[in-house]
């Protein structure tokens, strides 16, 4: 896993700083277009809200991209901030003697 000194860009801030920009397009109107509330698509824009399975596949028709790219994104930034929060406890675990494994 790399480590990154910036946290990775929130699936969220690409939606509100590009793509609602580019295609003129309210939060409201993204709403209606991915059938949820307008809520749900303010706490995703403004990295609030994580971007799940459903709404990755919800974004991916109505930005004609896939959810992978969706989910991606958002794995990026929950890595981040697992190593962010918890890297001190990961650095004091050890892997398994590969020995332990040929058994």
């Amino acid at each position: 896993m790399e480590n990154r000194i910036r946290k990775p860009t929130h699936p969220g801030e690409l939606i509100r700083e590009d793509l609602l920009l580019e295609t003129r397009m309210s939060q409201t109107q993204l709403a209606r277009l991915m059938g949820v509330s307008r809520r749900t698509v303010s706490e995703i824009v403004n990295a609030r809200r994580r971007v799940t399975p459903d709404i990755a596949f919800r974004l991916a028709r109505v930005f004609n991209s896939t959810p992978e790219m969706w989910l991606n994104m958002q794995q990026a930034v929950d890595l981040w901030e697992a190593r962010s929060i918890h890297g001190h406890e990961y650095a004091r675990i050890h892997p398994v003697p590969q020995a332990f494994h040929s058994r």
